[in-house]
């Protein structure tokens, strides 16, 4: 009786081992961002009732870990770095007066949004299909880090079609995202020389593409 039930006892706990190494050995996708052709994009907006400012960088860099399902609900994490030195606003002097006096970039060269799987996100990346989730991270600028939520447009694409009417295995996710950043929240002071000129708040737009690392698990 006592092997028996000691048999019993192991056997059940050789289920729940089972179990424990199937959720820990789970396996993530590794997308990459920055694409080699300078084809992303990440743009500033600052409307102020004088003047209407863009500025522009294609100097994004980042990565997405996924589950291999390519479902939300489950845990992904993902971090993005923008160059803020790289940001052209059409002219020079100005690029220097939002790099020098504003961003400071040389103190603080860059922004940075990391991002993990919340409760509640929920959607499946399917073949050229979008599904908008929230977002919510570490938002980094200006040497101060603030918790956000943000839209987010992702596009997962198997396959893509080349210039021959054909189709090649691609597996990227395309990101598209929009949102505001008031500058107290990251106690950016605006200078005198473009006080009037720059918004106390700006309009960001982020289009970038994570590609499939293979040379990662």
């Amino acid at each position: 009786m006592r092997n028996k039930q000691l048999l019993t006892a192991l056997a059940a706990a050789g289920i729940v081992l089972t179990i424990g190494s199937t959720a820990v050995s789970a396996k993530q996708l590794n997308y990459v961002v920055g694409d080699p052709k300078n084809r992303d994009s990440v743009s500033f907006t600052s409307d102020a009732p004088i003047e209407l400012i863009v500025g522009k960088t294609s100097n994004i860099s980042g990565k997405v870990s996924i589950d291999e399902s390519l479902d939300l609900s489950k845990p992904f994490t993902a971090t993005f770095d923008v160059d803020l030195a790289t940001i052209d606003t059409g002219i020079p002097l100005r690029n220097e007066h939002m790099r020098d006096n504003f961003l400071e970039t040389k103190k603080f060269p860059k922004a940075t949004f990391t991002v993990k799987s919340q409760p509640g996100v929920t959607g499946i990346l399917k073949d050229k299909q979008k599904v908008t989730i929230k977002a919510t991270g570490d938002f980094a600028l200006h040497g101060v880090t603030v918790k956000k939520t943000v839209p987010v447009d992702l596009t997962f694409f198997k396959n893509c079609e080349t210039t021959q009417s054909k189709f090649e295995h691609c597996d990227l996710i395309q990101i598209k995202s929009t949102f505001n950043i008031p500058f107290k929240d990251h106690q950016i002071k605006r200078p005198e020389v473009v006080f009037q000129k720059l918004a106390d708040t700006v309009i960001v737009t982020i289009s970038a593409t994570a590609k499939r690392d293979l040379q990662k698990p």
